[in-house]
């Protein structure tokens, strides 16, 4: 969901300052009022939150390069290095 930038349409407030962010979806409505103060709010740009793509799967080689130990569950319930 991205994060809106509210900023009141009168002067600051001593409560939400100069505008305060809110995260709602997409195609949902704007806020026309500040829900702490109660004042009109004018809604600004959209603020995107970039998440990570992994490229491709992560594998076991990749782990050891990296310089991690790779651990296997046996049967018995132990672990041990693969």
């Amino acid at each position: 969901m991205p994060v809106y930038r509210y900023v009141p349409k009168q002067s600051p407030c001593k409560l939400c300052g100069t505008g305060f962010d809110y995260r709602h979806s997409a195609g949902g409505e704007a806020l026309t009022h500040c829900p702490t103060c109660g004042q009109p709010v004018t809604r600004e740009a959209v603020h995107t939150v970039n998440t990570p793509k992994l490229l491709k799967p992560l594998s076991v080689t990749d782990a050891k390069q990296a310089g991690f130990t790779v651990l296997k569950r046996t049967a018995a319930g132990e672990y041990e290095k693969q």
